[in-house]
């Protein structure tokens, strides 16, 4: 079976700055040498080379962390990052003035669950907003106008139930997003103080397996919303 290409090697391939590389050093070979095999030979070679830097680029850009902007979102859901953010730089903060050891080693290991855990809630914000905004394009209170105009029976009143019902499913699972992200904050603030007070205690080692588990279990849940809401588009 033909292996297949992958987008990003294919658009490198034939992106105009590739093809006006390779054309440039066909030409620059042709002129200084004459040789028709030099120019093939260095044309696929130059190409073969910006392919290569291209793709290596592309996936150096895929690895870094995703940019995490509380304000590219409306409230609620811009509160629930930002809170989220908030707790992750103060653990960030904590952590500077940690002495090594093995309670620094285990506050590497919370701070790198922590990451994740405010990645997934911007994830879910995000997604929370995608409610919001579908909601909002279904004219609830036109709709209900429009019903108590019409008499019992009217063909009519089955298309604008049906899109009052679409409306109302938003904004139930809107508000039950709400509420999850809400107590997940609030969970995710509890553990972040209570291991930034062990980090200052010798014996706080041990103490931190509870907490680790702790926030562990807050992006868990993070990431079980996360994945709920992927069928967002599919809730109307």
């Amino acid at each position: 079976m033909a292996r297949r290409v992958a987008p990003s090697v294919f658009l490198a391939g034939i992106s105009p700055v590739t093809v006006a590389l390779v054309a440039g050093v066909v030409a620059l070979i042709l002129l200084t040498t004459g040789s028709i095999v030099a120019a093939t030979t260095v044309g696929a070679l130059t190409w073969a080379l910006r392919v290569f830097v291209s793709t290596r680029v592309a996936k150096r850009i895929a690895a870094l962390p995703r940019r995490i902007d509380p304000f590219a979102l409306r409230e609620p859901w811009r509160f629930f990052v930002r809170d989220a953010v908030s707790a992750r730089n103060r653990f960030a903060d904590a952590l500077e003035v940690a002495d090594d050891g093995p309670l620094r080693q285990r506050l590497l290991e919370i701070g790198d669950s922590l990451n994740h855990g405010v990645e997934q809630c911007w994830v879910a914000a995000q997604k929370g907003q995608e409610l919001s905004d579908a909601r909002r394009k279904i004219p609830a209170d036109r709709l209900r106008r429009e019903l108590d105009q019409l008499p019992p029976g009217d063909d009519r009143r089955s298309g604008l139930e049906a899109q009052l019902s679409s409306h109302n499913r938003l904004a139930d699972r809107e508000e039950q997003t709400r509420v999850e992200l809400e107590r997940l904050d609030v969970r995710l603030d509890e553990s972040v103080a209570r291991a930034i007070e062990l980090g200052t205690r010798t014996d706080g080692v041990e103490q931190l397996d509870a907490i680790e588990a702790s926030i562990t279990g807050v992006v868990n849940a993070l990431e079980a919303l996360r994945l709920g809401l992927d069928d967002v588009e599919g809730t109307t």
